[in-house]
């Protein structure tokens, strides 16, 4: 019983591993082969990246494809590649340091007073994440700019060298 547990699951994970992969590659060639600028692409990604961080958990894509349906002039696949990279699992993390963080920041800060005990320190608890989750996210999402607009001219200049090399074989 123990063993063909074990073979399916192995087998579901790579199902959705592979699946994963696949997206990921296909959202990446279709941002290569966009007629949009460098830096269009390159603010979309970070765009993507500041609703994926912010405390949204199971939302972000909905919230995002929102966006992408209002603002036309975002790329609508760097959207969805920076909600695929920031996924349940890569989040976890930036959550964690949230909270760690903000609970830094917020001993600085003044706490609010309320009659009921739980709900203060539900307070307490949302004012140190909120903190931690707004100094986190807006740094991250603004490297993750600069990071998708060199990494996105570096492979446009690798795949325009590729062409050209196949122009050159065939001619």
């Amino acid at each position: 019983m123990a063993t063909k547990l074990k073979k399916w699951a192995l087998r579901y994970f790579r199902y959705y591993k592979d699946k994963f992969i696949f997206k990921l590659k296909r959202y990446t060639i279709a941002i290569l082969t966009s007629n949009k600028s460098d830096f269009s692409i390159a603010f979309s990604y970070a765009f993507g990246t500041l609703i994926a961080l912010l405390p949204t958990p199971g939302f972000s894509t909905a919230i995002g494809i929102g966006f992408i349906a209002v603002f036309k002039q975002l790329n609508k696949m760097a959207v969805l590649l920076s909600m695929l990279v920031w996924n349940g699992i890569t989040i976890i993390p930036i959550y964690w340091l949230s909270f760690k963080l903000g609970k830094f920041i917020s001993n600085t800060l003044p706490d609010v007073r309320v009659e009921n005990e739980v709900l203060q320190q539900i307070l307490l608890y949302f004012k140190q994440f909120a903190l931690g989750n707004l100094a986190l996210t807006i740094p991250i999402s603004i490297a993750s700019y600069f990071i998708a607009l060199v990494l996105l001219q570096i492979a446009r200049k690798l795949r325009l060298r590729k062409v050209e090399g196949r122009r050159k074989i065939t001619a």
